[in-house]
């Protein structure tokens, strides 16, 4: 029976195979508010060439999808963007609109693979349920498995490993599920999340992901607390980004 997912190759995230339709997504969104003439003079390619790849009869190379990826992004203020779309007060902010909505979607994934082009990413982990869509956009897009923080064990074929942790000077214990593909190889994992986790449950995973061999390379967040980052176990190897810092 053939494999419905065929897993990359390719370990090094950057704009191979299915990469490459990230910008032309991107391009897509663009196009809803520019003129062709207007988007050639953003991306610095000629109309043709556009049309090409909007009208779907080619798809760019990987160094002119680099180059199209990087002068789309720089005509989008992401954070206004991400503003502009958040509900509720500073401390606690609503971020459904910006995490539900397909665009938005797509521009923040633009974002991520431009963050942490060129890193040896193998998997995607998606840390709280807002961030799946984007977890899961990415990791269909560079072909790439994705696993996920779930309230309660799933079965299939994987693995679901405990994260328990107590918050609240130790008062009340909670627990979560890290959601594994079966998968008995070192995983070099790119963690997305709609907001910077808690510090309690993010150090239980890191001490889990260390037991089970797996490295976090890299964490993206919308929106980070300042006050979480600082309590966070964060490797000095692992890249961090993130939109708004609050």
């Amino acid at each position: 029976m053939a494999k419905v997912f065929k897993r990359t190759n390719r370990l090094t995230l950057n704009l191979d195979e299915g990469g490459r339709l990230i910008a032309v997504d991107l391009l897509k969104i663009l196009k809803s508010k520019y003129n062709y003439r207007k988007l050639s003079t953003i991306t610095g390619f000629p109309v043709s060439t556009l049309t090409r790849y909007l009208t779907g009869r080619t798809i760019p190379k990987r160094s002119r999808a680099e180059k199209l990826l990087k002068n789309l992004l720089a005509d989008i203020n992401i954070s206004s963007l991400i503003a502009q779309n958040i509900e509720g007060g500073e401390d606690y902010p609503d971020l459904s609109r910006v995490m539900l909505d397909p665009n938005i979607i797509k521009v923040l994934g633009a974002h991520v693979l431009n963050e942490f082009m060129g890193m040896k990413v193998t998997s995607f982990l998606s840390l709280d349920l807002l961030s799946i869509p984007l977890a899961s956009y990415l990791s269909t897009a560079t072909s790439r498995p994705l696993h996920i923080i779930a309230n309660e064990p799933i079965a299939f074929n994987g693995e679901s490993i405990p994260i328990i942790f107590t918050e609240h000077g130790g008062m009340h214990a909670k627990s979560y599920w890290l959601v594994l593909r079966g998968n008995r190889r070192r995983e070099s994992i790119l963690a997305i999340a709609s907001h910077s986790p808690t510090p309690p449950f993010f150090n239980s995973l890191m001490d889990s992901l260390t037991r089970l061999k797996h490295e976090l390379v890299g964490i993206f967040m919308v929106s980070a607390r300042e006050a979480h980052l600082k309590k966070m176990n964060l490797p000095p190897t692992l890249k961090r980004s993130y939109i708004l810092l609050c």
